[in-house]
């Protein structure tokens, strides 16, 4: 197995990282300092400002991993190593199927009328979305669902899955940041989720409430950060199989 290292994007993601770990370790120090002198006036919240605030770094490292990710191939043959025959068998199912592509478009159909089902609720005044649901909320809450229909709508014209991982990442990124930034603020009342459907199975909606709407918000940005620095080191891998095929490739 060889590896190619591009050092143009490796050394930003590099910054990045090194960045965020500095970050981190400065809001560490602050929220240290402000819990053991949360006796002075003043200092009672700056401790949980500076940890809530440690999410930023956390991101800025994320997307440095997947930019130093991208910078590194991997390639070989598909016997050579366990690693280098997986990434082979993914770069051989690089290119989508018909049938893959029409369930890339179904997707882009299915999101579409999720989306016109929440906004019309909204319109009506659902009770679902609270009176703190503004523009920002509504910004992070459909903001991620278009760029989902975009990103599939793209997978189903092009037909290639590894040329679009790279907006992949960026989309889990701001699923991760869209996620917590809800979970923060939650513009929500989910005990008032299912009266958003009709009379007959809003009984199916009776067991969530808040609890579970914020352990559901946690849960997608903390998968979302994972999924991210998964598809970087993806896309990393499949690129470094796909790179030399189109050098062999006669012209």
């Amino acid at each position: 197995m060889k590896v190619k290292i591009d050092f143009g994007r490796v050394l930003p993601g590099l910054i990045l990282v090194v960045a965020g770990l500095v970050l981190i370790a400065v809001l560490l120090i602050v929220a240290v300092v402000a819990f053991l002198f949360s006796f002075v006036s003043g200092l009672g919240g700056v401790a949980d400002v500076a940890l809530e605030l440690m999410l930023f770094p956390a991101l800025l490292i994320a997307v440095g991993v997947v930019t130093v990710m991208t910078g590194v191939s991997w390639w070989g043959r598909a016997g050579d190593t366990w690693f280098s025959g997986w990434a082979a068998r993914r770069a051989m199912k690089d290119r989508l199927r018909i049938s893959e592509r029409t369930g890339e478009l179904f997707g882009v159909v299915l999101a579409v009328i999720v989306f016109l089902f929440l906004y019309a609720n909204q319109l009506r005044g659902a009770a679902f979305f609270t009176p703190s649901f503004g523009s920002l909320a509504q910004f992070f809450f459909y903001g991620p669902l278009f760029t989902g229909i975009i990103l599939s709508f793209a997978r189903g014209i092009y037909g290639g899955r590894n040329a679009i991982r790279p907006f992949d990442c960026l989309n889990s990124l701001f699923l991760a940041i869209a996620a917590f930034w809800l979970l923060s603020t939650f513009p929500f009342d989910f005990t008032q989720f299912g009266a958003m459907f009709p009379p007959q199975i809003q009984f199916a909606f009776g067991w969530l409430n808040n609890e579970i709407g914020r352990f559901i918000f946690t849960l997608t940005g903390v998968v979302s950060l994972i999924n991210m620095v998964y598809t970087g080191f993806l896309y990393s891998a499949v690129r470094g199989q796909l790179e030399p095929r189109r050098e062999q490739a006669p012209v």
